[in-house]
């Protein structure tokens, strides 16, 4: 039991530095390459990790980069690298370059219902703001300058319309309606339709 627990300890003291690595070696190209209009997109879940495939112990990260008025997508994944590709103007950066400001400035709400409870004399009206417990999240690093802005989205909160109790989530419309809620719509529609032409060849 006690060497059972001291190993489930350090593997959960070594979760960190796992789940970085595709990070650091995105980071590398970026560096190596004079990169400075780019994203990179990634959707990683709280708490995962994969026992019997080494080589999923970290997501996909997706770098969007702008070089000589080209517009190029390069796929990184733990255990591989692909080649790139050149995309047309109608591209995750390029709708963030055109929104930019707004999009920074948005904020995914996180699901939320109110409740009204009559009592004998008053009427209460209560908020109520639902949580996940392991999120998955649809996640963007920005760099322009020397200094990468970072946004997220839970998919939680995104999708959440209506509770069982059909209580509805005030902010669901609101979501929808956002400019960050476009971008990423438009890269998972890009990121699909790549991976179903079989777009992406390994290096």
């Amino acid at each position: 039991m006690t060497r059972a627990f001291f190993l489930a300890l350090l593997l959960i003291r070594t979760l960190p530095a796992v789940t970085q690595i595709v990070g650091d070696r995105v980071d590398k190209y970026v560096a190596q390459n004079f990169i400075d209009t780019f994203i990179v997109y990634s959707f990683p879940c709280s708490g995962y990790i994969s026992f019997l495939d080494s080589c999923r112990n970290d997501v996909s990260h997706y770098l969007f980069w702008r070089q000589n008025e080209s517009y190029l997508l390069k796929r990184f994944d733990y255990c591989k690298t692909y080649q790139t590709l050149t995309l047309d103007t109608v591209n995750p950066l390029a709708f963030y370059l055109t929104n930019e400001h707004i999009i920074n400035e948005e904020q995914i709400r996180q699901p939320t219902y109110y409740e009204v409870k009559k009592n004998k004399k008053t009427v209460d009206t209560l908020m109520y703001i639902l949580t996940e417990s392991h999120p998955c999240y649809h996640t963007f690093k920005f760099s322009f300058t020397n200094k990468p802005k970072y946004k997220s989205a839970a998919i939680y909160y995104l999708e959440f319309e209506m509770l069982d109790n059909e209580k509805k989530n005030i902010y669901y419309n609101y979501n929808q309606k956002t400019k960050f809620k476009s971008l990423i719509d438009l890269t998972i529609k890009l990121i699909k339709q790549l991976e179903t032409e079989n777009k992406f060849e390994i290096e």
